[in-house]
């Protein structure tokens, strides 16, 4: 599980939009944020974990990450996607509260579908007005979207089992929130508990429990994702990389990317 911290620029475009995709031998990690999210899958099947439930997917579904839920992308095979990241104040300042509501998960429409293909088309298009399209296409969809509300937090909450809910999950998501923000420094154990506010050994016990990884390899993880992205753009060279991702071994980011990304770092990018 890791917290991000979205890198948005308000005044132009307050979105994250990007393809994605999700190998066999690629290893994701549950994470969460306030945005709302939406995925649209183009290619292959997989399972998208959201709070602690499983929902397979497939090409032409789109899956709406409603905010703060907790989710993830895998598949057995490959799943390629499309992630659209909406900043809530943007929802917010054109009317649509999109942290106080719960939309359906899985949502295979026609219109959606035609309405978010037109944001991308958009994007990455050089067309006069481009940022004003963009805007204007994200509004579109979000309003399509309000078709598909299945109830309002507080129902959503009042029906919940706290019982759900593991224990100290506040805390494991300090420490991800910990993680995201200094993952290029040199961080410890001790460091990231710290943040948690909970012992060492207690912690360490709990953050694997929740997340399914010990807290080093989460953070190499952590890194590793962000070293991909750096990667795909190819502006930046390996050992660049490795050193902005917190890697101060060039043997030791290698072998860690292969074993979490499922390729080596000289395979995704062109330099």
């Amino acid at each position: 599980m890791k917290y991000e911290l979205h890198d948005l620029d308000k005044k132009r475009l307050p979105f994250i939009i990007r393809q994605d995709v999700i190998r066999r031998d690629m290893k994701d990690f549950t994470h969460w944020h306030e945005n709302i999210e939406l995925l649209y899958f183009i290619e292959g099947e997989g399972r998208v974990v959201c709070n602690f439930s499983s929902y397979s997917v497939k090409s032409g579904d789109i899956f709406v990450v409603n905010s703060e839920n907790l989710h993830m992308v895998e598949s057995d095979t490959i799943i390629k996607y499309y992630c659209i990241v909406i900043d809530n104040e943007f929802c917010a300042f054109n009317g649509i509260a999109a942290d106080e509501l719960r939309f359906i998960h899985i949502i295979n429409n026609n219109d959606l579908i035609k309405k978010y293909n037109s944001i991308i088309d958009h994007y990455n298009s050089n067309c006069d007005y481009r940022e004003a399209k963009i805007k204007l296409s994200v509004l579109d969809m979000l309003v399509h979207l309000l078709n598909f509300i299945d109830k309002p937090i507080e129902e959503s909450e009042a029906d919940s089992d706290d019982d759900l809910e593991p224990q100290n999950l506040p805390n494991v998501k300090l420490a991800i929130k910990f993680i995201k923000e200094n993952f290029s420094k040199k961080i410890t154990v001790e460091d990231i508990s710290e943040a948690s506010g909970l012992s060492r050994a207690y912690f360490s016990r709990k953050f694997k429990s929740i997340t399914g990884f010990t807290l080093v390899n989460y953070v190499n993880l952590v890194r590793c994702q962000h070293a991909c992205r750096m990667l795909k753009t190819g502006k930046y060279k390996i050992n660049e990389v490795a050193i902005e991702c917190g890697f101060d071994n060039m043997s030791y980011f290698t072998k860690t990317y292969k074993r979490l990304m499922g390729v080596l770092p000289s395979e995704e990018t062109s330099i």
